[in-house]
Formats: structure tokens, sequence, C-alpha cells
């Protein structure tokens, strides 16, 4: 893949024309065009100008669109580790929590995932191992620029708990300021925002009642998200949670949706 076409489907992800990608900048549209088609080269500022208009680091560009082999280990253990909780796999997550630890340039966040699902997947009374919560925290606070490092995100995502929730509630409502509306990012970064709020929801409604107010507050920001297939699961979600405090018949259609769909786990863990 080129620099030119790695643009190409980032705007495409987010959704603009040619016109919109370069807006702010000094770029031509018909510069721009010949750019994503290979015609014309690509400066380094111009790149880095683009991506910046668009939140978008450096980082997270080429490792979406040019990963290392690294990268691609990392990820397919990644998707494994989720299948393994969605399919309630504690054997499969340990092997899997053994090879991360033995595998060189798996990141922190992976690490801690692991060992948070594990936790999950192993509690009893709804109580888990605060351990892995205490080992993830400590690591979630020495990201300086947590908002923007798609892994602080995504670990703080992992995180949400029951007795953690009223201090990660300034954290999450931080996020919303920053990211207002959802569908001007990626959809990488739409899906690791909305899991965030979805999570968050998920211990408000378990554990917390009269909490309407901060449960609309979050789901008003997260029917920003983008109607994209790729996002399907997660718009079913928070149609779900809307459905709870507004009306619980279509939120028993969507939990039936859901186990037909293949997510029985999801379904039945959902709070009602």
């Amino acid at each position: 893949m080129t620099i030119g076409e790695a643009l190409k489907k980032l705007r495409q992800s987010l959704e603009l024309t040619q016109a919109q990608m370069i807006q702010g900048s000094k770029i031509s549209i018909t510069h721009y065009s010949k750019m994503e088609k290979g015609q014309n080269r690509i400066f380094v500022d111009d790149l880095m100008l683009i991506l910046q208009l668009h939140g978008v680091s450096p980082a997270d560009f080429f490792k979406e669109y040019f990963p290392t082999k690294e990268d691609t280990i990392s990820s397919k253990i990644s998707q494994e580790l989720n299948r393994s909780f969605y399919k309630n796999d504690i054997k499969k997550a340990k092997e899997l929590q053994k090879l991360i630890l033995n595998t060189k340039h798996v990141s922190t966040e992976l690490k801690d995932r692991a060992g948070l699902i594990i936790a999950v997947l192993t509690a009893r009374d709804n109580k888990t191992d605060t351990t892995a919560i205490t080992q993830a925290m400590h690591d979630f606070f020495k990201y300086k620029e947590w908002m923007n490092d798609d892994n602080a995100i995504t670990l703080l995502s992992n995180s949400i708990r029951k007795d953690n929730l009223k201090d990660l509630t300034p954290l999450i409502m931080m996020l919303i300021r920053k990211y207002k509306k959802l569908n001007e990012q990626n959809l990488t970064k739409q899906r690791r925002l909305a899991t965030v709020g979805i999570n968050y929801l998920y211990v408000l409604r378990k554990y917390f009642s009269n909490s309407d107010k901060i449960a609309f507050k979050i789901l008003s920001w997260l029917e920003s998200l983008t109607a994209d297939p790729e996002l399907c699961l997660y718009k079913e979600l928070i149609l779900y949670f809307h459905s709870v405090y507004t009306d619980k018949r279509q939120a028993i259609l969507i939990k039936k949706l859901l186990k037909l769909s293949d997510y029985p786990k999801i379904a039945d863990n959902l709070p009602e």
C-alpha cells in the first residue's frame, strides 16, 4: 500500500470528501487528488498536517495501514483474546496470556487486558480479583497524554468496575469533551471510544440506580457514532441501553436479536 492509498482509506473511514480532508490546509483539491492516486509526491509536512487536522497521530496512521510483523502478531493475539472472552473460554484466555508474556514487543495494554479478562472469567459472585485492576490502573496513569493514546483509552475501557466508577467518571467526561462527535474520528478510534461509553453504561446500569441523567449524557455522545457495518454491534448495544431507560419491550427484543446473531454471552450479561 502506498501513502496515497492509505490517505484515501483514512479519508473514507472518516466519511470525508477530498475537499473536507484538506480543509484548513493550503493543499489544493487537484494536488490532493493526485496524492491519493500516487501521481504527486507527498511531502512529510503535508502528511503530518493532514493527520493533525483530523486528530490522527502519525504512529496510529502507520500502525493501521503499514503494520510491522510485531503489530500483526499482536493484532492476531488481541483478536483471539477478545474471542476467548466472548466465548467464556477461560482455558484459551490463560493460554493466550502465557503466549503474550512470552512474546516480545507486545504492549502493556495487551498484557493488562489478558489479566483483566481472566479476572472477569474466573470471578465468583460478581467479585473479581482486584490485583488485575490495580495493575491496569497503575499502568494507565503512566500515560502522560492518555486521551491521545489508543492503548490508554483501551486500557481505561477494560478497567471500569463498580468500585472505581465514581473515580473514573471525570476521565470519561474528559473524553466526551475532547471527542465531542465520534463520527469525526476514524472507525478504529470510534470503536475504542464507543467501548469506553458502553462499558461505563454497563456498570452504571447494573450497580447504580437513579443514574438516568449521566446515562443519557453518555448515550447522547454515543449516538454520534457513524452508521457503518463495522460498528453494527456497537450501534445495537447503544440502542439497547437507550431502550433500557425508555422502552423495556424493545430492550427485550434487542437481547433476542443479539442471541440470534451469535452473541449469547453479551446478551445474557446485559443489565436490565
